[in-house]
């Protein structure tokens, strides 16, 4: 991932604008879905080709053919107090075992980025903030629950381009399949980073394929928090 970074325009076809819904939670907690619409924009690397994202409303479909970059979106105020997390990932074509604490060997299938920062942080992030100005914000922590990688999972790996405030927790192994994934931001945060979840402002995507020249084919949907 080049240190350079770059904001266009995420590459959409057959997009489906759907209306936030409101659901009922196992929990019993009002769960928020965040579509996958107009909302989210595309961060891209300079020298690197980018990923191709599809938005469909409620799912996104992601390729990285020797490519790398990252869709994201800023939450609204009202989602910024969640603690939870929900979404169903697959992946069709996997990059192989690698190693995410090197730069140039940290290919991975998919990442779900949580970004938290503290309140006054936070009250500076608009709907047009760049992730690449939250994730050089010293007071940001970015969790990135991680497909791929040669950890077992449950590993953190901080990343070598900011292992401060970016860090890796391994959720799946690099092979193909399908998951439903519940996550506790609340557990999560002080386990990888040693400090609690403060404000959730942003959520993202990613993959990489640029060091392997691999093809990734995969998808995110039903991403909710509460």
């Amino acid at each position: 991932m080049s240190a350079m970074f770059t904001r266009r325009q995420a590459l959409v076809s057959g997009l489906g604008l759907a209306a936030s819904g409101v659901l009922l939670a196992p929990a019993r907690a009002v769960a928020n879905t965040v579509a996958f619409d107009a909302a989210w924009d595309h961060l891209t690397f300079r020298r690197l080709t980018p990923n191709r994202f599809t938005l469909h409303g409620t799912a996104v479909d992601v390729v990285a053919d020797s490519s790398s970059s990252i869709l994201y979106r800023v939450l609204p105020e009202a989602l910024r107090g969640a603690t939870r997390a929900t979404w169903v990932w697959e992946v069709e074509n996997s990059v192989p075992p690698s190693d995410l604490s090197q730069i140039g060997n940290d290919d991975r299938n998919l990442g779900m980025f949580f970004v938290s920062m503290p309140a006054q942080a936070a009250a500076r992030v608009g709907p047009n903030t760049s992730i690449r100005r939250m994730m050089l914000n010293s007071a940001a922590q970015v969790l990135m629950y991680t497909w791929g990688g040669g950890q077992p999972a449950g590993a953190v790996v901080p990343s070598p381009h900011a292992p401060d405030r970016l860090r890796n927790l391994i959720t799946r192994p690099a092979q193909a399949g399908r998951f439903s994934e519940t996550v506790d931001l609340t557990r999560d945060f002080p386990r990888v980073f040693g400090q609690d979840l403060q404000q959730l402002v942003a959520v993202a995507i990613s993959s990489n394929s640029e060091n392997s020249g691999t093809r990734v084919v995969a998808r995110v949907s039903d991403l909710q928090v509460f």
